[in-house]
């Protein structure tokens, strides 16, 4: 046997190891655990959709363009007010859920977030008038009302979602963000044009405020339940001090602002520079390539307490295993929803309406980009549950800082092919990157393939215990 032909037997013999050892592991506790979440994530995905799909069917493009810059000024609200607490909450949490601090973590989290998200509130509110100038649309003061009244209940939903995905709950946490916030929304917003079919764009933010409220009420019900159905007493565990958790808080909060650049501030540029109907394409094919890293969704709603855990035990081999199971999974079930956006995206967009075919070019090139995100696994979480959070937090705020400019460039260049391309680059560039790092400093190869690193001859500074 040559060696290269050696050398592939063995590749082949580890990847189906893997396949074997991961499909093994998920049995019991484990497939329970992802296949609640599936489903909760599955509504909530389709929630995003589904919102999408209505607006898209009642205002059209301009509609969609309009909700557009109106969900990037709440989501930058909310990162900026959670000021990364809801992280923090999934790292130290889900190190012990049974300690007795938990509860004092999650009030620390309230507290901060509920007086910050009620100042954004104040400011969108007070500044909408201002927004609707800087982005040309006539519509979006009014839309601005109903997003300020919901950015305190915006916020403080994910800040439970982090403390419920730290006591092992994920499938509840999914239900408290943006997708099933969304999937009320757009239940709120036809009944409002059932009841009154003269009801203007205005409807948008009412929906969304009603929404968010019962969202987050929801949320409040399920964290006392939990309180009072616990059967298992608390645990003396040593409490992580409030400067320690204040720190990791603010690193995460650095790592939100790189989220913003992505999901926000690159939103605000193509506003600028597009037309409200470009960039309602734009926006329906970024929606729509959601569906390929909806399993990383779920993915990352599971395993991040459980690399804390894993790490804070000093357990490598059962966090590099898992990191592993992870990847692959992920992408196993991402491929097929890729070659649906690869080789049918009129179909997929034309759920929206007909004139959103055109969108298919950009669905196509965000599509793959959205399976190397999967592939690389939870590459993200991975450091910023081992205590590497101020690492990621650079490597998010180079690439997204990267992004932005390939915006500002490709844009004026290709309109919003030059979007699609630049959104891309970044989602391609960030987690490239993220996972040499976790290869250098955690000794861990994330992906389903041999691992190209080593064979490069890139080393790793981790030593095994």
């Amino acid at each position: 046997m040559t060696r290269r032909a050696a050398w592939s037997a063995r590749s082949a013999r580890g990847i189906s190891d893997v396949m074997h050892k991961a499909m093994a592991r998920l049995k019991g506790e484990m497939a329970l655990a992802l296949f609640r979440t599936f489903v909760a994530r599955g509504i909530a995905a389709l929630g995003s959709l589904l919102l999408v799909v209505v607006l898209g069917r009642l205002y059209g493009p301009e509609g969609v363009g309009a909700f557009a810059l109106a969900q990037s000024v709440i989501l930058g609200a909310a990162l900026l007010a959670r000021y990364g607490m809801d992280n923090a909450l999934m790292r130290f949490v889900g190190q012990n859920a049974r300690s007795r601090h938990t509860l004092t973590y999650l009030s620390w989290g309230l507290r901060k977030a509920g007086g910050l998200s009620i100042v954004a509130a104040v400011v969108i509110f007070l500044g909408r008038h201002t927004f609707e100038w800087l982005f040309g649309s006539q519509a979006l003061s009014e839309v601005l009302i109903g997003i300020a009244i919901a950015t305190p209940a915006f916020t403080l939903a994910f800040l439970l979602a982090g403390f419920m995905k730290g006591i092992g709950r994920p499938a509840t946490a999914c239900l408290l963000e943006n997708g099933s916030i969304s999937l009320a929304a757009a239940g709120v917003l036809l009944a409002l044009h059932w009841a009154i079919p003269a009801v203007g764009v205005i409807a948008i933010g009412w929906a969304f405020a009603v929404a968010a409220w019962l969202v987050v009420l929801q949320g409040a019900w399920q964290l006392l339940a939990w309180q009072r159905g616990r059967e298992q007493p608390w645990e003396d565990a040593e409490c992580v001090s409030r400067q320690v958790f204040n720190r990791s808080s603010r690193a995460f909060f650095v790592l939100n602002l790189a989220e913003f650049l992505q999901t926000v501030v690159s939103i605000w540029i193509a506003g600028f520079l597009l037309t409200s109907s470009e960039l309602g394409l734009f926006k329906s094919a970024q929606q729509m390539a959601l569906l390929i890293m909806f399993i990383l969704m779920v993915i990352n709603a599971i395993f991040p307490p459980r690399f804390a855990r894993l790490y804070h035990e000093g357990n490598h081999q059962g966090l590099a295993r898992l990191a592993r199971q992870g990847a692959l999974l992920g992408t196993l079930l991402a491929s097929p929803l890729l070659l649906v956006c690869l080789v049918v995206p009129q179909w997929v967009l034309g759920w929206m309406g007909d004139e959103f075919v055109q969108a298919a070019p950009l669905l196509r090139i965000i599509a793959v980009a959205q399976l190397v995100n999967v592939a690389t696994g939870s590459v993200g979480f991975l450091l910023n549950m081992t205590g590497h959070e101020a690492l990621m937090r650079n490597i998010a705020l180079s690439a997204n800082a990267i992004g932005i400019g390939l915006f500002m460039i490709l844009i004026p260049l290709f309109d919003e092919l030059g979007a699609a391309l630049a959104l891309a680059s970044v989602l391609v560039l960030q987690n490239v990157i993220a996972l040499l790092f976790v290869w250098r400093r955690l000794g861990i190869w994330m992906m389903p393939l041999p691992n190209l690193f080593r064979l490069a001859g890139i080393p790793t500074t981790h030593s095994p215990a």
